[in-house]
């Protein structure tokens, strides 16, 4: 009974022959198929055992039933493939081939059904790439808050400490009766509050371009009156160093865009230029391309080395002051300026040559708007620059 079975699975007494026989009994190149079989049975083995100890690992989940079918399918298929050929180089088993090859057709469709489920493995490899992405985004986020914090906390001890110093020497000048040392202490004890609200000022208006949802608020205004208003703000400092400021801008040219906003990047700018100005001028140019408005602020002053040009646009950072002195600012305006710039989708960008100036562009798309030409006037007039403001 055995036998005929034997037969038959080898399909007959006379209807196959066994790989040793079709080679011919050649030696060697029945040993090579033999080793190879050998090493290509390990390899899958190997990688097995280490898909094993690895899966032990991963807590349960879709991405883990996934792989496990996989797995299964993995071995199978290696165990099925590798497992005859030692069987066929001495038996002609072709029929219990067909047999396991059927199994083989089962398992296989069961599983490639199932392989749809490694779209779950891949959205996890996705997730995690996202995830670290996402952690040295939060790390260098980290970093720049703490630079942040102590930068604050230095800059509001200072003008704070000055506070005090100054309140205790108030009393013992009132106590002495000292009226003159009294008005010194009390302009200190003035210049260190107004100190401490500007910073404060800086801080929060930092804080909510970063962390707010606030809107923009677009409005229709003329640039004349922004212009002249801007200068006139800086019309003290500038007479006080000697130094002239003037701004120049098409006539008549209305701007639709959130005019605070607008106002607070261009006295960033300028006062910015004024402090940093000895002699000469500081200079607000306005062009425009189209719909599309370029502001320039231009300055005679120090000017910035090249290799600090990308780092000014950064919180509290500040050329020649790593002492922090209040006196010389907070390193807070070019940075709250380029937020503001893309808040109103722009950008602002520098340049400067050190011992001649430095230039500062903003440029905001689509907000200007045409207004009607008045009798008598060309529209070449009214597109003509001319000068809506100095000073000196």
């Amino acid at each position: 009974m055995l036998g005929d079975l034997y037969h038959w699975l080898a399909g007959g007494r006379d209807g196959y022959m066994n790989l040793v026989h079709c080679m011919n009994g050649d030696t060697f190149w029945i040993t090579l198929t033999i080793l190879l079989n050998f090493f290509v049975a390990v390899g899958y083995v190997l990688i097995a055992h280490h898909w094993w100890e690895n899966e032990k690992s991963l807590p349960k989940c879709q991405a883990k039933v996934a792989l496990s079918h996989m797995k299964r399918i993995f071995i199978f298929c290696g165990t099925c493939s590798y497992l005859f050929i030692p069987i066929k180089m001495i038996w002609p088993a072709w029929r219990l081939y067909d047999f396991v090859m059927i199994v083989l057709v089962f398992f296989t469709w069961r599983y490639a059904l199932n392989a749809r489920q490694l779209r779950v493995v891949y959205h996890e490899l996705g997730r995690s790439k996202q995830l670290a992405y996402e952690l040295e985004e939060t790390k260098a986020e980290s970093k720049r808050k703490t630079f942040f914090l102590n930068a604050i906390s230095h800059d509001l001890r200072t003008p704070l400490n000055g506070l005090m110093l100054q309140a205790e020497l108030a009393d013992l000048n009132l106590e002495a009766n000292d009226i003159d040392a009294l008005r010194d202490s009390l302009r200190e004890i003035k210049a260190c509050a107004r100190t401490t609200a500007d910073l404060l000022g800086s801080f929060l208006e930092l804080g909510r371009l970063d962390w707010s949802d606030e809107s923009t608020r677009e409005s229709l205004f003329p640039l004349d009156d922004l212009l002249t208003q801007l200068v006139n703000a800086a019309r003290p400092l500038a007479e006080a160093k000697g130094i002239r400021v003037l701004s120049t801008a098409p006539q008549r040219l209305q701007l639709l865009t959130d005019r605070v906003k607008l106002e607070r990047i261009l006295q960033n700018l300028i006062s910015n230029g004024v402090k940093f100005t000895d002699r000469g001028r500081v200079e607000v140019i306005v062009t425009r391309a189209g719909h599309d408005a370029q502001f320039e602020v231009r300055d005679t002053g120090v000017g910035i080395p090249d290799s600090q040009q990308k780092t000014i646009f950064d919180e509290f950072y500040q050329i020649n002051n790593s002492e922090r002195d209040s006196r010389k600012g907070f390193g807070l305006g070019l940075a709250i300026a380029r937020r503001l710039a893309r808040h109103l989708s722009g950008d602002l960008s520098v340049q400067s040559v050190v011992g001649q100036g430095s230039q500062f562009t903003l440029i905001l798309p689509g907000i200007v708007e045409d207004l009607p030409v008045p009798p008598g006037e060309t529209s070449e007039n009214s597109r003509g620059l001319s000068p809506s403001a100095s000073l000196g």
